[in-house]
This record gives structure tokens, sequence and C-alpha cells, in this order.
């Protein structure tokens, strides 16, 4: 289907969902590269980021990792972008790339602070050149209530 693929990714954590897309969507002899951005922000008159050159570096490996534990031809890449250019670095990675697919996380934010504070998968969907796909975001599993046997309306 695609032969070319952008996964980009931020945490190794919670990528799971993401990195299944991929391996659903991948035909065989395609090209994946997970991306990871290691996000900048100006404090006072310094660079500052929040994860280390090893932080950063283990997502892209830990997600290469598994691409290729799937038999997916795989690379892995760790770029900075200043915190308010996530989703320019990553359709600039995609051109780069030659990107025939995007692969995103699911969003952090929810629907009231994406729309006030905007939404890094809202930009790539609306200024990618080729399709974008967003991995699903996994129910949390809650804990069984379980019914006891001495509650009102429960006979024995």
């Amino acid at each position: 289907m695609f032969a070319r693929i952008l996964l980009a990714i931020d945490d190794v954590n919670n990528c799971e969902a993401a990195l299944d897309l991929v391996t659903n969507v991948a035909a065989e002899g395609s090209e994946v590269r997970a991306l990871h951005l290691r996000v900048r922000e100006l404090s006072g008159y310094k660079w500052y980021t929040p994860e280390s050159r090893d932080q950063a570096s283990l997502v892209a490996e830990a997600a290469t990792f598994e691409l290729r534990m799937v038999g997916l031809a795989a690379g892995g890449t760790v770029r900075h972008a200043v915190v308010d250019r996530v989703a320019q670095g990553i359709l600039a990675e995609a051109k780069d790339f030659d990107a025939q697919l995007i692969v995103l996380g699911s969003p952090r934010r929810g629907e009231v602070l994406a729309r006030l504070f905007g939404s890094v998968t809202h930009r790539v969907i609306q200024r990618s050149r080729c399709p974008v796909i967003v991995a699903p975001r996994r129910p949390v599993a809650s804990p069984r209530r379980v019914a006891s046997a001495s509650a009102p309306g429960h006979s024995s």
C-alpha cells in the first residue's frame, strides 16, 4: 500500500497503538522512519529541553526495534523542534523523507484544550500533502465493580 511511512512518536510508553497501525498498513518492502522531536523552549536567555539526548534517542530506537521485529525496514531519527513548531517539524521530515503516509499517535489534549491552545495533530492533518492516519486512543482499563450479594435489590 504505502512504500514510505513516517511515524511521528513522542513517548515510547504511549506509541503502541501507532506501531500497530503502521504494521497494519505497511506493505512488504515498505520503509518506515520513526521520528521523535526533541522539543525545545526558550526560558529567559537559554534554550531548555525537558528530556536528555539519551531519553530522546531511546524513544526513536525503541520504536525502530519494534518495527524491525515485525519485519519492516525501519530507521529512527531525532530532530529538534521549538515547542510551538512541532507540526512544522513533522511536515518538514515527511517532505525530506518523501513520505507517502504520516502516522501520528493519539492526541494528548482533549477537545476543549485543543480548541483553546491548538493541536499538533490538527495542524499536521490540515497542512500535509500526503495522507495522515491518527492512532486511536487506547481505553484506560477501569476496575470492574462487583455487585455485593447483600446489596439492595439482589435476592439470594
